[in-house]
């Protein structure tokens, strides 16, 4: 039995180079522990790892690596021995495993996809960021909590939204920072980084409360869309309790005027 330890965060590159490790050496997943950073396995791989590939060729699908390189960002550690055993049965018995939609497997690798998929889009539809003073420069930070290792998925959205700003996107296990040229990454940042408010955050809650609309207002639906996980990390949420109290009132008020304009 091996063990196999992937320290880094999300792992693919490293993931990948042990599973054609094993390949090459025929190592059936039931043969392999899989662990990452956090695991309590020590006993790693090895030089075993070490041999060389160069001359070791496997052509895998395209699909395959697409699909990889995206569940390896799950949070679930069984990612590891999911995908290898994936790998080994696209190699060893169905090359086009991942066009049975009703495998087990694979099944498990799209929940898992969709999931990292949906994790980084709440971050683009839930990050704040505040303004801050750096240097006679202003730089804007956020702070945000993902489910998943999703913060290197979303860079490329904001450094192309907010290519003209100095950002720093900070998460718990990684902070990505730019500077309107390049984009830096350091692991585990200060959260006290995070401002506690900024000069320009009452206007946005003053914005979000005039676009509210009560009429709309279908509460499971809104919290299905943004669960209260997110909320302590976005400004204008402290507003929904009282905007939900209110919310009927307003609506019977906007009815009345209607009726009153015919």
């Amino acid at each position: 039995m091996k063990t196999i330890t992937i320290q880094s965060i999300p792992g693919f590159e490293e993931w990948r180079y042990a599973a054609r490790s094993c390949l090459h050496q025929g190592i059936s997943p039931d043969q392999i522990i899989w662990s990452d950073h956090n695991g309590t396995h020590n006993d790693l791989f090895g030089d075993d790892l070490n041999i060389p590939l160069k001359n070791y060729n496997i052509k895998i699908s395209k699909a395959f690596v697409e699909i990889a390189k995206v569940v390896i960002c799950h949070h679930d550690t069984q990612k590891y021995a999911l995908l290898y055993r994936v790998l080994w049965r696209i190699v060893h018995e169905n090359k086009h495993l991942l066009n049975l939609k009703t495998d087990d497997d694979v099944m498990k690798l799209r929940t898992m996809s969709k999931a990292v998929y949906r994790d980084g889009y709440k971050i683009t539809a839930f990050l704040r960021f505040r303004e801050m003073n750096h240097d006679g420069h202003a730089q804007f930070i956020a702070w945000h909590e993902p489910e998943h290792y999703t913060l290197e998925r979303v860079v490329p959205f904001f450094k192309k939204r907010f290519k003209n700003m100095n950002w720093s996107i900070l998460t718990p296990y990684r902070a990505a920072y730019w500077d309107q040229n390049n984009i830096y990454f350091e692991d585990n940042p200060d959260p006290e980084q995070f401002p506690k408010d900024d000069n320009f955050e009452q206007y946005w809650l003053t914005y979000y409360a005039n676009i509210f609309n009560p009429a709309r207002l279908k509460k499971e639906a809104m919290l299905n869309q943004m669960p209260k996980k997110y909320w302590k990390n976005m400004p204008e949420t402290k507003l929904i309790p009282d905007l939900l109290r209110t919310a009927e009132e307003k609506t019977r008020l906007m009815i009345n005027a209607s009726k009153n304009y015919k």
